[in-house]
């Protein structure tokens, strides 16, 4: 995969490398593509965010900051890498933006201070951080995620074929649907009828599709919906290459076998599927994704993305770690969040829970 770096030392962007082997790795691989995300939205920081004061942070010659992690946020990562070398001159920031992935080893392994990672970390990224240093990695939400670009986080939606009658589903039916753990607190659902579906429907069963762990949708999934439960029997944990594939496998499955529910995103909608509305709580409003309601996390499955560090309890967080975090969550820092313009900036309240829990390191 291509990296992209950026060092105090030679003052520059190793573009021209990196381009020319990009354009030749999109030639070879279509799927590379996914890395340009068009513009989505204009939104930009809420000004009540406080803007970024730098404060003092004792520089030795030639000392370095290291920054590395995910491609897809190599922009926004970028512009707050330039406002860190420009608050402080003598510190050589390096940055590789080579995959989500190779944050948490980079982490683990002592290569990076800061790991810009587009989802959580998987658990075996987790546990070998946990397993070398006894306590877990620190994530802070430094951005939203997209609404539905396949190359930059994006919501995570719920599909179904398209005369599908039910209207919308809350996350504890999700839950119910998919798990055998309940852990929201309701019963199995195993057919249409169960969910209020009349007629044809009513005995129709709920044929369930995922993806194969590890994944980071499916990852997600498993927390934020199944708060970590067990799934059910059953489950066509669809294969192919990438999921951008084994989510149109399901589509296509469902056309021919009407009845069946997936997560996905907003990419793999098809002319015969259907975007399912979320409800957070049942008999909650019923939300779609858009670019507000992903924005205002009101849509249930609106992702956010993370800058994870080394912090261990009880000890100071390194001062030009802490200043870079502080650059992040400035409005400053959410602009570079804005210029994307596919990722979205973080809510005023995000920033603040974030500030708050950096001031306790």
């Amino acid at each position: 995969m291509p990296r992209l770096t950026f060092s105090r030392r030679t003052g520059a962007l190793a573009t021209t490398a990196v381009i020319a082997l990009g354009a030749a790795t999109i030639a070879l691989n279509p799927a590379a593509a996914l890395k340009y995300a068009k513009r989505e939205h204009n939104l930009k920081p809420d000004p009540s965010i406080p803007v970024w004061v730098p404060g003092p942070v004792d520089v030795q010659p030639e000392e370095e900051l290291h920054v590395v992690g995910a491609d897809v946020m190599d922009e926004m990562t970028l512009g707050w890498v330039k406002m860190m070398r420009k608050a402080y001159p003598r510190l050589s920031v390096d940055m590789e933006a080579r995959a989500s992935g190779s944050g948490g080893p980079a982490l683990t392994n002592g290569i990076a201070e800061l790991a810009p990672v587009g989802r959580e970390l998987l658990p075996a990224e987790a546990e070998a951080f946990r397993a070398k240093f006894g306590y877990d990695a620190t994530p802070f939400r430094v951005a939203t995620g997209s609404v539905g670009s396949l190359g930059k986080t994006a919501a995570s939606i719920i599909m179904v074929d398209k005369n599908n009658p039910i209207n919308c589903l809350s996350l504890q039916q999700l839950d119910d649907i998919y798990s055998t753990t309940h852990h929201r607190g309701g019963k199995e659902i195993t057919s249409w009828g169960q969910l209020g579906a009349t007629g044809a429907w009513a005995d129709k069963p709920i044929h369930l599709y995922g993806l194969k762990s590890p994944n980071g949708i499916e990852w997600y999934f498993k927390i934020r919906v199944m708060k970590m439960g067990e799934y059910r029997s059953g489950i066509q944990f669809t294969k192919g290459k990438g999921f951008t594939h084994a989510f149109t496998v399901a589509a296509e499955d469902m056309r021919d076998h009407p009845g069946g529910l997936t997560y996905a995103l907003m990419a793999n909608v098809q002319p015969y599927t259907k975007v399912m509305p979320l409800s957070e709580e049942p008999g909650g409003k019923c939300v779609l994704p858009t670019t507000q309601s992903v924005y205002d996390h009101s849509y249930p499955l609106s992702r956010y993305v993370y800058i994870y560090v080394n912090h261990k309890p009880g000890t100071t967080l390194a001062p030009k770690v802490r200043e870079f975090l502080k650059a992040v969550l400035s409005r400053e820092g959410q602009q570079q969040v804005s210029n994307d313009g596919v990722y979205i900036p973080l809510q005023p309240q995000v920033v603040k829970e974030e500030l708050a829990k950096l001031a306790t390191m």
